[in-house]
């Protein structure tokens, strides 16, 4: 019998709620798992540089891509996010959603 698997699809209403937990530990588990999930879909060139050399509609964009990678890299290594880093995401930009919301809805 064929093994099912259950991916819970992220969007970007169900990603800012979760964003807008109380609870400090959740937030920064929510962010470091969105930022390793886009640096995944990074092509290998792309996660040795910390760049984005194609512009594919995948993984972070060009302005994200570096300060990204090093984020989720740190996250994988230390299963915590400091909280500069979590205020960077945490930003509100122009477009009146999160910097972790906007990247993960391109």
């Amino acid at each position: 019998m064929a093994r099912t698997t259950h991916t819970k699809l992220v969007t970007r209403e169900s990603l800012a709620a979760m964003l807008a937990n109380e609870n400090p530990a959740y937030v920064q588990m929510v962010i470091g798992r969105a930022l390793c999930r886009l640096l995944e879909r990074q092509t290998q060139s792309e996660q040795s540089s910390n760049a984005t050399d194609e512009d594919n509609g995948v993984g972070f964009t060009g302005a994200d891509a570096h300060s990204g990678s090093l984020t989720a890299k740190y996250f994988m290594k230390h299963k915590r996010l400091e909280d500069w880093q979590v205020a960077r995401w945490m930003k509100i930009g122009a477009n009146g959603f999160h910097a972790c919301v906007s990247i993960t809805s391109s």
